[in-house]
């Protein structure tokens, strides 16, 4: 059960959600080709739907937060289902990571991925078994929060936009090492 000291955040969490939404189903219909069609390429419709996927996580757990009476752990449980899924698909993209010299950079973003889905889904677990656990409630608005970055990186991504940052530094410094020659 989520109680009222949380609803503000939860509300402001849906409709942020909402709206990040809609920009994403925006950017995408703008040039559908891109992502969705025969031409398109697979890393593009892989950011589209782990975009869309963290977004629609936050939405659907900020939404039914606001549900009264609501089994809450349930629900964060069953939600982080299809994210988890969705993130293991992003493995059959490797070949593609490794084409387009984004393997770094696609490594982290699945390990973050897979690690906020899979917290999610133990603090869902735990809040099932005991709805007053505030600290696991807490802990969710965190994860909450990392799934809104790896939405709106990956959306930015599609989007085209300059890579740059931390990850993109890493990103670089790995590709250089591994160009080295060795040593005679």
């Amino acid at each position: 059960m989520v109680t009222p000291d949380f609803q503000a955040f939860f509300t402001a969490s849906v409709a942020a959600s909402a709206a990040l939404i809609g920009l994403l189903f925006v950017s995408v219909s703008v040039a559908p080709e891109r992502v969705f069609g025969v031409q398109s390429d697979a890393v593009r419709q892989a950011q589209a739907l782990s975009a869309f996927s963290a977004l629609a996580n936050v939405f659907f757990i900020s939404l039914m937060s606001l549900v009264p009476g609501v089994l809450f752990g349930l629900v964060v449980t069953v939600v982080s289902v299809p994210a988890m899924l969705q993130t293991l698909a992003l493995l059959g993209l490797a070949r593609q990571w490794h084409a387009a010299g984004i393997v770094a950079r696609g490594a982290f973003l699945f390990l973050l991925s897979a690690a906020l889905y899979g917290y999610e889904f133990t603090l869902g677990v735990q809040m099932w078994r005991d709805p007053t656990s505030k600290g696991a409630l807490v802990s969710l608005l965190f994860v909450l929060m990392g799934a809104y970055a790896v939405g709106l990186g990956r959306a930015w991504e599609l989007l085209g936009a300059p890579r740059g940052g931390l990850i993109s530094y890493v990103s670089a410094l790995f590709n250089a090492l591994r160009r080295k020659p060795p040593k005679s």
